[in-house]
C-alpha cells in the first residue's frame, strides 16, 4: 500500500483510475450495441472513431508503407471542409500513439532543412504543431494509444468544439459499496468492495470536422 493510506482508500483510488481509463477508451474506441446480457438489457455507445467512420468515411485514411508530407496533407485536409467555429482559426487536436508521432517527426525531418550552430548545446528535432495550408494541428501523444501496436500507429484529429459527453438524464457516476459501513449486503463475501457505474454517451455534432489516420509506418520525402 501507499504509505499513509488504508487498503480501502487505495482501492478506491485505483478503481476510480481504472474507471476513468474505461470511459476515455470508450470515447475513442466505443462501438454501439443494444442487446441483452445475463438476462439484463445492455447498451454501449459509439466512440469518436466509429462515429466518423459511419458518418464521414472519407475522413478515414489507411496509410501505405511510407507517408510523405503531401500524403499527410491529403489525409488531414478534409477536416477543414466545414468550419464549425467561425470565431476561431482552423485548429484541431491530433491525438496519436508513439509510432505515429515518430513518423510525423520523420516526415518533418525528411522534408525540411535545419542547421546546427556551434554554440548549440542540444541537438534533435521535437515539435508539437503541424501546419498545413488550411489549418494547424496540435500533437498530443495519448498514453492510451500506446497500449497496443495498432493504436500506437494511429492518429485522430479532433475538433473539440464538435465533441462533448452527455450524461443520460443528468446522472453522474454512481458509486455503490459493500462491506463498508453496511452500505450493501456483501452476499457472504469476506471483503470490502464496490462498483462505479457511469451512464453516458459520446456526442459528435459534426463528424466531418474530425479524421482518423491509421497505419503510420515510415516517412518519405514528397
Amino acid at each position: 500500500m501507499i504509505a499513509g493510506n488504508t487498503n480501502v482508500a487505495e482501492s478506491r483510488m485505483e478503481c476510480a483510475s481504472f474507471h476513468a481509463v474505461d470511459i476515455e477508451k470508450s470515447l475513442f474506441f466505443g462501438q454501439k450495441f443494444l442487446g441483452v446480457r445475463n438476462g439484463q438489457p445492455i447498451s454501449t455507445m459509439d466512440g469518436l472513431i466509429n462515429t466518423v467512420q459511419n458518418a464521414a468515411s472519407g475522413n478515414i485514411t489507411t496509410l501505405g508503407a511510407t507517408t510523405s508530407y503531401t500524403q499527410l496533407i491529403a489525409a488531414l485536409d478534409p477536416v477543414f471542409q466545414q468550419n464549425t467555429d467561425p470565431m476561431n482559426p482552423n485548429q484541431r487536436i491530433l491525438f496519436c500513439g508513439g509510432v505515429a508521432r515518430n513518423v510525423l517527426h520523420a516526415i518533418a525531418r525528411l522534408n525540411s532543412t535545419y542547421f546546427v550552430q556551434q554554440q548549440e548545446t542540444s541537438w534533435g528535432l521535437q515539435y508539437d504543431t503541424i501546419k498545413i495550408p488550411r489549418g494547424t494541428f496540435q500533437i498530443i501523444e495519448h498514453p492510451l494509444f500506446n497500449t497496443n501496436s495498432a493504436w500506437s500507429a494511429m492518429a485522430v484529429a479532433v475538433d473539440l468544439s464538435t465533441f462533448n459527453v452527455a450524461y443520460l438524464g443528468d446522472r453522474k457516476t454512481q458509486n455503490k459499496e459493500y462491506g463498508i459501513n453496511n452500505d450493501l449486503a456483501d452476499n457472504g463475501m469476506d471483503a470490502d468492495g464496490g462498483t462505479l457505474t457511469t451512464e453516458m454517451t459520446c456526442v459528435v455534432k459534426n463528424p466531418p470536422a474530425n479524421a482518423v489516420i491509421r497505419g503510420f509506418t515510415a516517412a518519405a520525402q514528397g
